[in-house]
């Protein structure tokens, strides 16, 4: 009886040594893809605010330009 339930552990282990090998692969495959996420964030808000500030900074232009001619 003590050998079977050591030859129950044994396989009970090696299941959870392949399910950790399985969470750490994905695990690191996630945490890519949220980085990769999270930096799209950023660009696009970063290339929101270059627009606005290329706006206003020819809105002033034009309107320097508007007054001299």
């Amino acid at each position: 009886m003590a050998e079977r339930t050591v030859a129950e552990i044994m396989e009970a282990l090696a299941r959870i040594e392949t399910d950790v090998k399985t969470i750490a692969r994905n695990g690191a495959d996630h945490e890519a893809r949220l980085r990769a996420i999270e930096n799209k964030s950023g660009k696009r808000m970063e290339a929101l605010t270059v627009s606005v500030l290329t706006a206003i900074a020819v809105g002033v232009v034009g309107y320097v330009l508007g007054k001299l001619f």
